[in-house]
């Protein structure tokens, strides 16, 4: 895992977000805070220039931009990923459970885009749990 003093990144998101600069003329990446359903808040990405009251991190030739407030309160941040989908987490703000298949976003209840198959998933949701266990007892 690659490291700066408030940044954590896994080699396998390092590649992805390389493999995404390629067509965007290594625009920085924006690290954020977003709200979600039920008042729950987890981290993005995006493509986006610095501003006056960021932090900027150059790793490796990318650069990261992060909102120095946001960065103090919730950092060190870490990044994941499974070379679909991205897992962001930090001090309080975990990602959301679910599988890569469905962007890590089908909650902790699951949902109608879980569909159970990804076996890389290290916290399956109910949904996903129960897909699987039918196709377990089907080829026993």
């Amino acid at each position: 895992m690659k490291l700066v003093k408030s940044l954590k990144i896994s080699p396998i998101a390092h590649k992805t977000i390389a493999d995404h600069l390629k067509t965007r003329k290594n625009s920085p990446v924006r690290i954020f805070l977003k709200m979600g359903g039920c008042g729950m808040r987890s981290f993005g990405l995006a493509f986006e220039e610095a501003l006056s009251n960021d932090t900027v991190i150059e790793l490796d030739g990318i650069t990261y931009v992060i909102d120095r407030i946001l960065l103090k309160k919730y950092g060190p941040i870490s990044i994941e990923s499974d070379g679909f989908s991205f897992r962001l987490s930090g001090n309080g703000i975990h990602p959301p459970l679910g599988c890569g298949t469905c962007g890590y976003g089908c909650g902790t209840r699951g949902g109608s885009r879980c569909s159970g198959v990804c076996a890389t998933c290290k916290d399956p949701c109910p949904t996903g749990q129960r897909i699987r266990s039918r196709r377990k007892k089907r080829l026993n």
